[in-house]
């Protein structure tokens, strides 16, 4: 049987509701932008070029100890990690300190506790240079003999002045180029 002329209710509120959700009403041009950024949301400014070197050299400084730890273990005067933030006579430091160690049958355990701050940035608005201090602790960072596990230091460690020259390199890496550790007790 044909149904001319007679509606189905069902799709008549259908096509009602469509058209109801697909109507629009235009933007109000006049109405300022409801999305504001809130003080605490805005950006920060961008880092100086300053504040940048010094955080990069933080980062070579504190990465260089900790390949130096890490060869330590094992008095690695070799390991190809020493040069990945160290050069020149930090680095030669670093691998005769080892090379001693090696040969007088000894390895460090643990670690040192460091608290790098940048003391100088130069030169200004092209930093090529860092000088970073620091008052490194050695007190859970000791030597012991290899033969027998035995530690072979005569005290304990304790708290140390570091300072370190970080410099940029020609591919743009930071590297420390030289450090001094004085004695113990000295900061």
């Amino acid at each position: 049987m044909a149904m001319v002329g007679r509606s189905r209710p069902g799709l008549v509120v259908v096509l009602v509701l469509v058209a109801g959700c697909s109507a629009s009403t235009p933007p109000d041009d006049t109405a300022p932008p409801s999305a504001s950024v809130a003080p605490s949301q805005q950006a920060s400014p961008a880092p100086s070029a300053e504040e940048l070197a010094g955080q990069e050299a933080l980062a070579a400084y504190r990465g260089m100890w900790a390949d130096f730890v890490a060869a330590g273990t094992t008095s690695d005067w070799q390991s190809p990690d020493l040069g990945r933030h160290a050069t020149g006579v930090a680095l030669t430091n670093l691998s005769r300190g080892l090379y001693a160690d090696s040969a007088n049958g000894l390895v460090t355990r643990g670690a040192p506790v460091l608290s790098p701050e940048v003391l100088s940035v130069e030169p200004a608005g092209a930093p090529a240079r860092v000088v970073v201090t620091d008052c490194g602790d050695s007190t859970n960072w000791l030597k012991y003999r290899e033969e027998d596990d035995s530690l072979a230091t005569d005290g304990p460690g304790g708290r140390r002045l570091i300072n370190a020259v970080v410099e940029r390199q020609s591919d743009g890496s930071w590297k420390v180029s030289d450090y001094g550790v004085q004695e113990l007790g000295s900061c």
